[in-house]
């Protein structure tokens, strides 16, 4: 029989396991992309065996999903982080900007969105379920902080909030993808781009 300490180490290291497995998965994921890295891939880095794979996620589709899920979490932190940092509108969009901004300095990596989005036709449905919540998260939030400028008369922008948002969001993902190739000046451009074309004209 396990004694407590036993069953709670052996607990433990099914969890580190778990979440090494996580984390590897969405290295290969943001630096390649989810069709190109396989099981062997993940057993090649961290030296365990198929099974131990197996044993938490049954399917690739189950890790799939399980990374999705993650961001989604990691996406209601940041951006909950960003409403209690700042009040104001534009800080927000600073701030959502500077995240974004991160991942682009993060070593070759884009945003894990944009990455299953070109990959949309070949996931399986259920991550692309959550992948849409995930993506809609975003641009509500986006659309409340453009609203809240709008309102307050310190933004300016053609069109609904919804719009708007969704073509900051999609002008980031684009920019991310072409700073990977081409260099982190492009995001910067497109960035002072937004910006300027929110900027209230006097």
């Amino acid at each position: 029989m396990l004694t407590t300490n036993r069953l709670v180490g052996r607990l433990n290291v099914m969890i580190n396991r778990k979440e090494q497995i996580l984390e590897t998965a969405a290295e290969l994921l943001q630096s390649r992309s989810f069709s190109s890295f396989s099981y062997k891939d993940i057993m090649d880095r961290i030296g365990i065996a198929k099974p131990t794979i197996h044993h938490h996620f049954s399917t690739k589709a189950d890790l799939g999903l399980a990374l999705i899920d993650h961001y989604i979490e990691t996406t209601k932190v940041a951006l909950e982080g960003i409403n209690q940092k700042h009040r104001k509108p534009w800080d927000r969009i600073e701030g959502y900007f500077n995240w974004m901004s991160g991942i682009m300095l993060s070593g070759n990596k884009i945003c894990p969105t944009g990455i299953l989005q070109a990959e949309y036709n070949v996931i399986p449905e259920k991550m692309r379920k959550s992948l849409s919540f995930r993506t809609q998260f975003i641009q509500t939030w986006l659309a409340t902080v453009l609203a809240d400028g709008k309102a307050e008369g310190t933004m300016e922008f053609p069109g609904k909030p919804e719009d708007h948002a969704l073509l900051i969001h999609s002008a980031i993902q684009g920019a991310l993808q072409q700073a990977r190739a081409e260099g982190a000046k492009k995001f910067t451009t497109v960035i002072h781009q937004l910006r300027k074309g929110m900027e209230v004209k006097k």
